[in-house]
């Protein structure tokens, strides 16, 4: 099925633009993902995007603020494994709410450096931006933490022997541990 993009109203004009820019020269059409809610919003974020790496890379270095983020974000939905981990590293930060289902997605993920990098840059994001998301997306988070145990199952329980080991349920147990400072 083909993405329709919806975003939260303070995306809507960045949103448009950069999604015509980078869709120019677009491989495959972008594929539907999942729907979230952003500050009671719906976000829907692509499972996959199909954007030409040079395009995408030169539309990040020439952007300013949230359209590079948002760039980036959309960045780690790409086909490619190797893009979607170096535009992750870019996320040197996240201060968007929008931002934050997009990283933590990741940590759903079976590669595990993207799991890695994903865990690394949601320990650098805001709290309460965290804590705020798992609120409102319970079932998403359920269903990341679904996806983290059974890639830790079939793929990287060599390495990570215990569950809590696990880089992805580390994180997402974080996020639970502060959603439940702030819910009580």
């Amino acid at each position: 099925m083909t993405y329709r993009p919806m975003v939260p109203s303070a995306l809507r004009f960045i949103a448009s633009g950069l999604l015509g820019e980078l869709s120019k020269d677009e491989r495959l059409s972008a594929t539907e993902g999942f729907t979230v809610l952003v500050q009671g919003e719906q976000l829907s974020v692509p499972y996959r995007v199909y954007y030409e790496p040079t395009n995408l890379q030169s539309v990040i270095s020439c952007s300013g603020s949230d359209v590079r983020l948002l760039a980036l974000c959309l960045g780690t939905r790409h086909w490619n494994g190797y893009v979607r981990e170096q535009c992750l590293r870019q996320i040197v930060s996240i201060d968007r709410p929008w931002a934050v289902p997009f990283v933590v997605q990741l940590l759903g993920e079976y590669v595990i450096e993207i799991v890695e990098v994903a865990t690394a840059t949601l320990s650098l994001a805001a709290p309460e931006l965290l804590s705020a998301f798992a609120l409102e997306n319970p079932q998403f988070m359920a269903t990341t933490e679904r996806r983290a145990i059974s890639y830790w199952n079939c793929y990287h329980r060599g390495r990570f022997p215990a569950l809590q080991s696990y880089p992805a349920l580390q994180a997402i147990d974080a996020i639970r541990y502060q959603q439940e400072g702030v819910s009580s």
